[in-house]
């Protein structure tokens, strides 16, 4: 007589599991990665905002700037104690803090809506920073055809100061 043998046959939860366990494994492998590429970015947020409120005297932060053209700036808006609207323009080095009343100046919309009449294809970053030693707002973005573009506006008026076209 001849036996026959029987193939086990796993459980069919074991292939759900499986899957739930890879799943989960990439979820976590994920978020490690967007943890470690984001990490430069949340600690120059979290050192800037720490100056501005020790030495801009801010209260209160609502948005976080970074520029790095020539020098790296980091800009925090925020409300000082007096209620007043204000960015914090913070050289890397964390001295020489500049503040200055929001609405002493153009905003970041104002300046932004001057860019999208020139029809860019997209607008890559606008920020406030310091240019030739007064404050102005840093733009860049990319032209209809692709290619980079840089704007600086004057803080106070809105002037030009330079355009750089077609990188």
């Amino acid at each position: 007589m001849r036996q026959q043998y029987q193939r086990r046959r796993r459980p069919r939860h074991w292939g759900l599991l499986t899957v739930l366990v890879v799943v989960l494994v990439l979820l976590l492998s994920g978020g490690y990665v967007i943890q470690r590429a984001t990490r430069p970015f949340n600690h120059a947020q979290t050192r800037a905002e720490r100056i501005a409120k020790k030495s801009g005297k801010l209260t209160k932060t609502t948005d976080f700037y970074w520029t790095n053209l020539d020098t790296t700036y980091y800009t925090v808006a925020g409300q000082n104690k007096a209620k007043q609207n204000v960015y914090a323009v913070i050289p890397k080095t964390g001295k020489n803090v500049t503040v200055l009343k929001q609405s002493a100046g153009l905003s970041r919309n104002a300046v932004l809506q001057r860019v999208w009449q020139r029809n860019p294809k997209k607008v890559l970053s606008a920020a406030l920073s310091i240019f030739n030693g007064k404050p102005a707002w840093q733009v860049s973005y990319l032209s209809r055809n692709g290619k980079l573009c840089y704007l600086t506006f004057q803080y106070s008026n809105g002037k030009v100061l330079q355009q750089i076209a077609n990188i």
